[in-house]
């Protein structure tokens, strides 16, 4: 038996109120508000932060595969998640992949991931998927597309949630939402002819095949967890099958956040998995010159095993986007001058495990912890007793001050030493934070983000994020 037997979502905490775009342009907008990634935010940090909340307090080494999925990934050469990997300290030995192309690739991914897992060639696979698209400033696009994350893990034996029965693809040229290489913003066929003779039918003619070949009736199914690429594409599509889309689809992201692209379909199914009953089926399915979907049962440990935080803990966990102005600084719409220095290959390689893995050191002599790796004890002084010690991702503000003069995309910025739990002590940008949030003795989490730009090139570091 293959399934699921872990899943997270993570969804920023920014959000904009349509109304803003609609006050800047005078477009018309939907009620709500799309998700929209931090300006040190990125795909990439986003299925970093599903990856670590899926994970949780297992040993990282236990997996020996990782699939990223995302059409909006920050390099268009450099392998994503052999990075994600890294920074989650999984081992060298995991086989990494990147999807993409399409925003159903995240369901693609798990396709794989459970072929690989079923014959054998891998044991335990987490799938990420991310994005963080842009449309053209005054579009329709502007407000449907939002940014969020999902993960699930992919593995065998007694720890399966919802054990995958079955599986359908279908794959046809189509064009409905695109973006050439040499283009920033997402373009679009939108409208009744692209959701009917693509969408509807692609993404329909894979349900119905699953349907068919397990002899079931629509209305067998618990929970119809579905990729929708407006507000009503999905649920039309569910009430021409013969579903109830009141009763039976999940409120598909769209209508939450904003479209999530390749997220989108795996946050719909970890809506589902929050609130499902053993021995719900759940179809989740998503489109893209074609269309996958896969059918689950859910298992007896899904009631005791679920996600520490819902998706619903994530969208209601939100900071309001002061103005459009800014999400247009966000996006990087403006041709901004972000200056960095250069991080050359030879450098990173040796502070890898140390700077991306995050170890620091464990006296072996009086048991202090301590950050960056050292030879020599800071506490008893001992030398050459020093081992590599995993630092924890969670602590607390020591103290703190606000930088005024940094030269950072956000003034002022919170800079705070950290105590980690367990030991160790970091020095480190704050994030997601408002100013007046800072506080002593305030819980934080550890994030891998955006640290500044140098030699062409992004470079990342570990900031400190509040615990939501």
């Amino acid at each position: 038996m293959v399934g699921i037997t872990s899943y997270s979502s993570y969804i920023p905490r920014l959000r904009l109120d349509r109304a803003k775009i609609t006050a800047a342009w005078g477009t018309s907008q939907a009620a709500g508000e799309i998700a929209v990634a931090n300006y040190d935010e990125d795909a990439l940090t986003m299925g970093i932060e599903a990856v670590q909340a899926c994970v949780g307090d297992r040993d990282s080494q236990d997996f020996d595969g990782l699939y990223f999925a995302s059409t909006s990934a920050p390099y268009r050469e450099k392998q994503m998640a052999g990075l994600i990997a890294t920074v989650c300290d999984l081992p060298r030995r995991c086989q990494s992949a990147d999807f993409a192309g399409s925003v159903r690739s995240g369901v693609s991914a798990i396709l794989a991931a459970a072929n690989a897992v079923g014959a054998g060639a891998r044991r335990r696979v987490i799938v990420t998927a991310a994005d963080s698209r842009v449309a053209q400033p005054e579009s329709e696009m502007e407000g449907l597309l939002g940014d969020a994350a999902a993960a699930v893990v992919i593995g065998g034996g007694d720890d399966i949630l919802a054990e995958i029965v079955d599986s359908a693809s279908f794959s046809e040229e189509f064009t409905h939402l695109w973006r050439t290489d040499d283009e920033s913003f997402v373009q679009s066929f939108a409208g009744r002819f692209s959701n009917s003779y693509g969408y509807g039918k692609d993404l329909g003619a894979a349900i119905k095949e699953v349907l068919e070949r397990q002899k079931l009736e629509p209305k067998a199914i618990a929970k119809l967890a579905l990729y929708s690429p407006d507000a009503r594409a999905a649920a039309d599509l569910a009430k021409e099958i013969g579903f109830d889309p009141k009763k039976q689809l999940v409120t598909p992201a769209v209508n939450l956040i904003g479209s999530a692209g390749s997220a989108d379909a795996l946050l719909a199914l970890a809506s589902a998995l929050d609130t499902a009953n053993p021995g719900d089926l759940i179809l989740v399915g998503s489109y893209g010159e074609g269309a996958d979907v896969i059918l689950l049962r859910a298992t007896a440990r899904l009631s005791s095993h679920r996600a520490p935080r819902s998706l619903q803990h994530g969208v209601d966990a939100k900071l309001p986007l002061a103005s459009y102005e800014k999400y247009l600084k966000f996006r990087r719409i403006f041709d901004l001058e972000e200056p960095g220095e250069a991080i050359n290959n030879v450098l990173e390689f040796q502070e890898l495990k140390q700077d991306t893995r995050l170890y620091g050191s464990r006296c072996q002599s009086c048991s202090c912890v301590q950050y960056p790796r050292a030879r020599v004890c800071i506490a008893c002084k001992a030398q050459e007793q020093m081992v590599d010690h995993k630092l924890a991702k969670s602590g607390a503000i020591f103290t703190f001050t606000i930088d005024q003069l940094i030269t950072n995309m956000e003034h002022p910025l919170p800079m705070a030493v950290i105590d980690l739990d367990g030991g160790g002590r970091l020095y480190l940008q704050v994030t997601d934070f408002l100013v007046s949030e800072v506080e002593i003795g305030r819980p934080v989490v550890l994030t891998y983000r955006r640290l500044h730009e140098g030699g062409g090139n992004h470079n990342y570091y570990w900031k400190a994020r509040p615990v939501r």
